[in-house]
């Protein structure tokens, strides 16, 4: 019997510079330290399950905050930073949340 397919990638790349994108730095500056651990969560989730993006819930805000160890609004502030800054895409966001 065949393994099931698998949605979503088995990894995906951190660039080197990722600490010094403008969109990063930006969701830093304004979320503190702990936004870049809530980034990457949010980024393993995405590539994860569908590969290339996630529906955001409230679900996904307690995971995330579960996973690195915060609280859900942590995760809620970093979320609309990043779509803010353009991290993600703010017209995808609103529209398929």
């Amino acid at each position: 019997m065949a393994r099931p397919l698998k949605k979503g990638i088995p990894y995906f790349s951190l660039d080197v510079d990722f600490l010094s994108d403008i969109k990063v730095r930006r969701i830093l500056r304004g979320c503190g330290t702990k936004s870049i651990a809530i980034l990457i969560s949010l980024l393993g989730n995405i590539y994860r399950d569908e590969g290339y993006y996630l529906r955001w819930d409230d679900d996904v805000a307690f995971l995330v905050a579960d996973e690195v160890g915060t609280n859900e609004g942590s995760v809620e502030e970093v979320v609309n930073k990043a779509v803010q800054v353009e991290f993600f895409n703010p017209l995808l966001f609103e529209r398929e949340n």
